[in-house]
């Protein structure tokens, strides 16, 4: 263990404190990764409607939004043309002739893992950050 001068004390906890935070958004920024790609698949696993060309699922991707030093976002979306249809699917539709579709409910499992999930392992990081 070094001695450290009372003058660098402040500089020396400051080194800690940046280290220690470099690690957390190191951590963090993977469990942002981990997510997603959870919350994709639990979408994929809701869809309960019969896909005639399973387009739509394929069309299902993740997007790196944002990145800097201490912030990233991911997307979910759907690309090529099949967006229209999530709304659509999730919420059922009214019908040229009277009524309704049936909905089938399947972005908002993905919505309610990725919450539930991303503060379980943003909370364990932290925890294991500095071990």
């Amino acid at each position: 263990m070094s001695t450290v001068n009372i003058d660098q004390m402040a500089d020396e906890i400051l080194k800690g404190l940046e280290d220690y935070t470099r690690e957390i958004t190191g951590e963090v920024k993977k469990v942002v990764d981990i997510v997603a790609k959870e919350t994709n698949e639990e979408i994929k696993k809701h869809i309960a409607f019969n896909q005639h060309s399973g387009k739509y699922v394929k069309a299902f991707r993740i997007k790196n939004a944002y990145e800097d030093g201490y912030k990233k976002v991911n997307v979910w979306y759907v690309a090529g043309g099949q967006h229209r249809l999530t709304h659509l699917l999730e919420n059922g539709h009214a019908l040229w002739q009277g009524g309704r579709t049936r909905a089938f409910p399947h972005i908002k499992y993905g919505e309610e893992l990725a919450k539930k999930r991303m503060e379980e392992l943003a909370k364990e990081a932290i925890e294991n950050a500095g071990r």
